[in-house]
């Protein structure tokens, strides 16, 4: 209970820190740790997104909010991905391994039977095999609520979030997120199919990574076999992001990004104790920052322990 009562104070005064932390410097052009916020954003989700891919998979989109759960979840996790573009640059393509461990802690509680608040804070280290430079850790929080109006879910969340090199050795990166996200979901016999719409602002130190975004996605799933717990998933989506002007500062453009991802996976949860998942994923990046392009694919297999109390 201890260790508990300790992480949820530290979440309580992250943002506040984060806020009045000193920003690090940014990183010179070209350094090998690669696109650090692009990256980051792919590895740390925040805890409605997690439930409402819980839900998909389970079929549990309708009674979501209806079901007694305990107030504390305690996630462990490890995921092995193989990648063509490691560091996710339009020229410094690379395959490589990576190997990502993370814990993390959600306390959720319900108003009224209708609105889930809940607040999280989770510890994540991500080891590259070959590319030792683009390694970090990272410690992310996050506080929101969902509400369902029928089938209709939508969501609000605050996500701050610190990412330091692979020694702690230096902080590349802080963030503050802050999603409104609206979903959709029913069901065409067998399959369960979700559309999602969302807005973002992103407010970084260094500076040139907030920005203002906006998209959606579409996912479809299936469980399949009578009594095996496996599901199949396929996804797509789409954003649009618009940074702040730093970039017109320095290179005289404004920078604009058009990002598409699709991906497909199976998941077979043998308990209420976790999971085990394989996944393929394509991200391909449009953008006026010539160096802010790139395209990549990536497989990964991972498995995921909780304990609720």
């Amino acid at each position: 209970m201890r260790i508990i009562l300790g992480l949820l104070a530290v979440l309580t005064a992250f943002p506040a820190f984060a806020q009045t932390a000193p920003p690090p410097a940014a990183p010179p052009t070209g350094a090998p740790q690669g696109n650090i916020e692009e990256r980051a954003r792919r590895q740390l989700s925040t805890p409605s997104e997690r439930d409402r891919q819980d839900s998909l998979m389970t079929g549990d989109t309708d009674i979501l909010l209806l079901r007694r759960t305990p107030l504390f979840t305690l996630t462990a996790s490890g995921d092995v991905t193989y990648t063509s573009n490691a560091a996710l640059s339009p020229t410094d393509v690379r395959a490589d391994g990576i190997g990502q461990a993370s814990l993390g802690l959600m306390m959720g509680t319900r108003i009224g039977g209708k609105v889930d608040l809940f607040a999280s804070a989770a510890l994540v280290g991500v080891r590259y095999f070959d590319t030792p430079a683009l390694n970090y850790n990272a410690f992310s929080g996050a506080v929101g609520a969902r509400a369902s109006f029928g089938r209709l879910s939508v969501s609000a969340t605050y996500q701050p979030s610190m990412v330091w090199s692979g020694d702690f050795g230096r902080r590349q990166l802080t963030s503050h997120r802050f999603r409104f996200g609206a979903a959709l979901p029913f069901r065409i016999q067998s399959l369960t199919v979700e559309p999602e719409l969302h807005g973002e602002r992103a407010i970084t130190a260094p500076g040139f990574y907030s920005a203002w975004s906006a998209g959606g996605s579409l996912t479809v799933s299936r469980r399949v076999g009578r009594r095996a717990p496996v599901f199949l998933y396929a996804q797509i989506g789409y954003d649009r992001r618009s940074f702040d002007d730093y970039f017109a500062a320095f290179v005289g453009t404004r920078r604009l990004d058009d990002s598409l991802s699709a991906g497909a996976g199976v998941v077979w949860r043998p308990g209420s104790w976790g999971e085990l998942r394989a996944a393929y994923n394509f991200g391909r990046n449009w953008s006026t920052s010539d160096v802010n392009g790139f395209t990549a694919h990536s497989g990964t297999l991972g498995l995921t322990a909780t304990l609720r109390f």
